[in-house]
């Protein structure tokens, strides 16, 4: 008997998650020999009803992939389920399990383990060797090569975020040419870094982090010089104020794709975070750090009228009292 192509991720790191279920999905076209279709069960929020009916097989016998989540939330009613299906397989099926990782349903992650399942860590990286390691097999995964002072430069130019570290990658290795990467292809590339840091800032804020907003603005002063960092951070905060009002004026069946045609966003994990920052935020709420915001950003471009004009220290402060307001969950109340 064939046995069940069985995936087990383990850890929270969500761009090595959303990496690994990639994998998974061009693993299973490949043995398919069709692209799968995907069905998506969280165990904490599935019936073990709901987990049978997405592990039979289909009326047309479709190359399926079925990803079940939030495997630390398996019980003794739904875990035979899966344990039924790799005892007798569906045929043309592929299954990956999606543990967070913790103590939580150990019993269960080791009977997976057990059946044979290929594991994928995804816990989070370490500052250190593990990142720089990642971020060189992120270079490689392009076809490219990087010098390790590159890789350095980028890391230092970006921080300890790595969705912003492989969108950087990903830029670098679309737009430099030459190989390998250098550490000068970096600087050049992002010798505008106040840009990445405004958008640091911009998430804090309409992530509903206002500790995080103004300690992410700080840092973005200190770093970037503080006569020109106002009007990089006003754009950054704009342009995801913008994506978040358009996924609001989109159907709630718009599909990722959707949303990243119209929005521009490159990566369907920013458009998972973009769809649950909307979430969080009422339109009239939008709307009216809309209004404020333009009034900050004129601010920050020197006013309307002569005599108009702030100082680099009165800049900062409308700055930071608009990031901090805009930011605190009373705004949205």
């Amino acid at each position: 008997m064939a046995s069940l192509p069985l995936t087990l991720i383990v850890g929270s790191e969500q761009v090595l998650v959303d990496r690994a279920l990639a994998d998974a999905r061009a693993a299973a076209r490949e043995r398919f020999g069709e692209a799968p279709t995907v069905m998506t069960l969280s165990v904490a929020e599935s019936a073990p009803e709901a987990l049978a009916e997405a592990l039979s097989p289909t009326l047309f016998g479709e190359a399926t992939l079925v990803v079940l989540t939030d495997a630390d939330s398996f019980e003794d009613t739904t875990f035979p389920v899966l344990e039924r299906a790799i005892a007798d397989p569906p045929d043309g099926f592929a299954v990956v399990v999606h543990h967070p990782g913790g103590v939580k349903g150990k019993r269960y992650l080791t009977a997976i383990r057990g059946a044979g399942a290929g594991e994928v860590s995804c816990s989070a990286l370490k500052k250190g060797r593990a990142t720089q390691d990642f971020l060189l097999d992120e270079v490689r995964r392009h076809g490219r090569k990087a010098t390790p002072d590159a890789l350095r430069a980028l890391y230092d130019s970006i921080g300890h975020d790595l969705p912003l570290l492989v969108g950087a990658i990903g830029q670098l290795c679309t737009d430099v040419e030459t190989d390998p990467i250098s550490d000068d292809d970096v600087r050049l590339y992002f010798a505008g870094i106040a840009d990445m840091q405004g958008y640091r800032v911009s998430d804090s804020v309409w992530e509903r982090r206002p500790v995080d907003a103004l300690r992410d603005l700080r840092w973005a002063v200190e770093s970037t010089g503080r006569a020109g960092v106002g009007p990089a951070i006003t754009a950054a905060i704009a342009s995801g104020l913008r994506n978040m009002a358009r996924i609001q004026g989109m159907p709630p069946s718009a599909s990722d794709a959707d949303i990243m045609q119209e929005t521009g966003i490159r990566f369907d994990w920013q458009v998972r975070n973009m769809r649950a920052r909307a979430k969080k935020w009422r339109p009239d709420r939008l709307a009216r750090a809309t209004v404020t915001l333009s009034g900050v950003d004129v601010a920050m471009k020197g006013g309307l009228r002569p005599g108009d004009a702030l100082d680099v220290d009165q800049k900062l402060h409308v700055l930071e009292e608009f990031v901090v307001r805009t930011a605190s969950p009373s705004a949205n109340a």
